[in-house]
């Protein structure tokens, strides 16, 4: 009896721990995602030089940033990237990570106003999604965590 209970014990032990789902973090990404974040990019930045707004909707970007991204936000930061960066000359994929249960994209950007490279990063969910993008003003080689100036 004591052998029936251990052995229907251990059962249950594995079947607990075979039914725990975790997602698989692939080794390289499809470049597929890859060409997909690259035209979000360069579709949310070309909206700056020509002034037409994208709207971003649900079917590729996670609900919070639907609601943050506005065409106001995106009127008020487009000025400020071409007062402070010029126009979007060169856009190059130059690194793409897993962080914190996001892909992280990182571009390597070149503007006219900008003698050297500055950075922009498109962040996806694991069900590729566009969660977040942010330009930094220096690329660096390294990944360093954002944290922006308030």
């Amino acid at each position: 009896m004591n052998k029936y209970f251990l052995i229907l014990g251990i059962t249950i032990f594995f079947s607990g721990c075979a039914s725990k789902k975790r997602e698989t973090i692939p080794s390289t990404l499809d470049p597929i995602y890859i060409q997909r974040a690259t035209d979000f990019a360069k579709t949310q930045f070309e909206s700056c030089m020509t002034g037409k707004y994208v709207p971003i909707t649900k079917d590729i970007a996670t609900p919070w940033l639907v609601r943050e991204w506005n065409e106001e936000e995106e009127r008020k930061t487009c000025k400020e990237i071409n007062e402070r960066f010029g126009n979007l000359t060169e856009l190059k994929i130059a690194k793409t990570q897993y962080y914190k249960e996001s892909y992280i994209y990182r571009f390597k950007a070149k503007y006219s106003k900008l003698n050297e490279y500055s950075e922009i990063r498109v962040y996806t969910t694991l069900d590729h999604k566009f969660s977040a993008y942010i330009i930094k003003e220096v690329w660096l080689d390294k990944y360093t965590k954002f944290n922006p100036k308030k």
